[in-house]
């Protein structure tokens, strides 16, 4: 979908990787929304670690709600982008928000129609 940089001041490093704060937190990432539906949508973000592997954070945000997370030096790594990428679309799926019983059911038709639009990412088209 869309491919944007964090609106961070402090720059990466020489080497590409991203710098982290005295918490372990990586300041500079790419985000990549991957579900939009008016303004609502899902996204991962990105960074190079100072360790040269890849580490991840989702954001979701939709009418009635919606939570994020810092890319921190605790979290897993990845030996590519891409795989880290995969990953964050592995793990936004599993903790993908549901609607309440007190929402509307246009919040539920939100949610289902960006939760489809993650999906998609995971289909493979088949050579066969």
């Amino acid at each position: 979908m869309t491919h944007e940089s964090s609106n961070n001041t402090t720059a990466d490093q020489v080497d590409g990787t991203s710098a982290k704060n005295r918490h372990g937190v990586y300041l500079n990432y790419e985000t990549e929304v991957i579900a939009k539906l008016g303004r609502s949508y899902a996204a991962v973000e990105i960074a190079k670690c100072d360790d040269g592997l890849f580490r991840f954070a989702v954001d979701v945000q939709y009418s009635y709600g919606g939570f994020s997370g810092p890319i921190t030096d605790a979290a897993e790594g990845y030996a590519t982008a891409a795989d880290a990428r995969k990953a964050a679309i592995k793990n936004l799926l599993e903790r993908f928000p549901k609607a309440w019983p007190s929402e509307p059911h246009s919040v539920r038709e939100e949610l289902r129609e960006m939760k489809r639009q993650v999906e998609d990412l995971l289909i493979q088209p088949s050579l066969f």
